[in-house]
């Protein structure tokens, strides 16, 4: 009796043992099944945000179901709030532009560096390695989780005035951002920063000449037939780093194998979204040449001199990086090896 008495507490503690890793199992696989809400600042039908929906079932695939993106529709902050979405737990997830907040991700916009590269897959993977090996996001995502980094394809120049040379570029008005404004300050012309949908309306009233954008923004925002002349920089006259990053709530509100369902899909769902930018470039070109207007390729004499001209765009990030205790110079140096193995 004595040696039946002693044996049921071990019996009994294993297949309590079992039936709680069978809970733990089901609750990691099954409760905590969750939708990430991803806010929004850009029109339902721009391509940004269909490749966010694309990249979301990537990332269900990889979570086994267990983790959906839902784009929100309205907006919750202009563009350069989103960031303090994530960082004060307002959603789960948000994406903006570095360039509109530069004094926080300085080192993200290394990939912003004229005369890189001409496609936003090959950029998009370079930066994501690039970033992610260097372990950047501690200094810069130190209050979120990053999870996707991507660019879009080189900006290029449209005026409804003459555009074949850079000497046209002079005394025009011409919509820019991030180092866009400093590089045509010093090709004399007069920069504006405008929204998207306001440059529309500017190009239409003709209070400005022309923007500078990727192709495939002239379709996107309807501008192939307020801008007859385009201005094609030899590969790429420099182009903005996006980042998609989570609240560190969210992230702590994951299952370990959630976690590690985002972090397979960084590289990967970057060369996604890059991938279908460079079809959507492609696309709005044919539109622009079906429209009949002006595409000129700078000739060689003046992409030499431009190459001059945007030297203090690398040189001002060398000099800030330097600062920082990093070697700015040997991290470029870097950063061109990084994008050579993905061309």
């Amino acid at each position: 009796m004595t040696r039946k008495f002693n044996t049921l507490p071990k019996q009994f503690i294993a297949i309590v043992a079992v039936a709680a890793f069978f809970m733990f199992s089901i609750g990691e696989s099954f409760a905590q099944t969750k939708t990430l809400r991803i806010a929004n600042w850009l029109p339902q039908m721009h391509l940004l945000v269909k490749m966010l929906n694309v990249w979301g079932e990537e990332l269900s695939k990889a979570s086994g179901g267990s983790l959906k993106v839902e784009i929100m529709k309205a907006p919750l902050a202009k563009p350069p709030g989103q960031y303090d979405l994530v960082k004060n737990n307002v959603t789960d997830m948000a994406y903006s532009v570095a360039a509109w907040s530069p004094k926080r991700f300085h080192l993200l916009r290394a990939i912003d560096m004229p005369f890189l590269f001409s496609s936003a897959e090959v950029g998009s993977a370079s930066l994501w390695d690039w970033y992610s090996k260097n372990k950047f996001a501690d200094k810069e995502f130190n209050d979120s989780k990053l999870v996707g980094a991507v660019v879009n394809p080189p900006h290029l120049y449209h005026s409804n005035k003459k555009l074949t040379v850079l000497s046209d570029l002079k005394g025009q008005k011409i919509r820019a951002g991030g180092y866009g404004i400093g590089i045509l300050k010093k090709l004399g012309a007069a920069p504006l920063f405008l929204n998207p949908p306001s440059t529309t309306q500017a190009l239409q009233k003709g209070t400005i000449d022309g923007t500078q954008f990727p192709w495939e923004a002239l379709k996107g925002f309807r501008l192939i037939k307020y801008s007859k002349n385009h201005l094609v920089i030899p590969n790429g006259l420099y182009t903005n780093a996006w980042w998609l990053s989570m609240s560190k709530k969210s992230w702590q509100s994951l299952t370990s194998s959630q976690k590690k369902a985002l972090e397979s899909v960084g590289l990967s769902g970057s060369r996604l979204i890059g991938e279908a930018w460079d079809k959507s470039e492609a696309d709005a070109k044919k539109a622009v040449i079906k429209a009949g207007n002006t595409i000129t390729v700078l000739n060689n004499a003046d992409t030499e001199k431009l190459k001059k001209i945007v030297s203090f765009v690398e040189e001002g990030w060398v000099a800030k990086t330097n600062k920082m205790g990093l070697n700015g110079k040997a991290l470029l140096v870097d950063l061109r090896g990084t994008i050579s193995k993905y061309k």
